[in-house]
């Protein structure tokens, strides 16, 4: 059972150094000028491993129960190293994340006061939630090419 623990651990450090990766991506993926669309498969990916996670850390608590022992597994140096490198991880990944927030805030901010800038000038409806300006007729028909 203690080998099963082991082999659950191990699993959670692959996918902690995956969200690493990921994460990593994103933060690229928010620096380039248009992100929009190459974030939801980003966003795919990082719910995928957080669920194989959940799992992974669910069977890691059941098994512990059964063993009668938990984290931070100070009776078996093994466990505890490679529980001391989750947690480590963890704290990076969580950072990541706030970097990741900050980034994004700060795209929304100045998309705010574009949209503000906009708003303030002599005709207030500039463009359409469509991106037209409410005068314009658009066609439903295409040219064929």
């Amino acid at each position: 059972m203690m080998v099963e623990i082991h082999n659950v651990l191990n699993k959670m450090v692959e996918i902690l150094q995956q969200l690493i990766e990921i994460l990593h991506t994103e933060q690229m993926i928010l620096l380039e000028s248009n992100p929009a669309h190459k974030l939801s498969n980003i966003i795919d990916e990082k719910n995928q491993l957080l669920i194989s996670l959940k799992i992974l850390d669910e069977q890691r608590i059941a098994m512990g129960k059964q063993q009668k022992i938990e984290s931070p597994y100070h009776d078996n140096p093994s466990l505890s190293c490679q529980w001391v490198s989750i947690v480590e991880t963890t704290a990076l990944l969580a950072q990541m994340n706030r970097e990741n927030g900050a980034i994004l805030q700060n795209r929304m901010d100045k998309a705010q006061q574009a949209i503000d800038f906009l708003n303030k000038l002599n005709n207030p409806n500039v463009y359409t939630n469509g991106g037209y300006q409410p005068t314009e007729t658009v066609s439903t028909t295409r040219a064929k090419v």
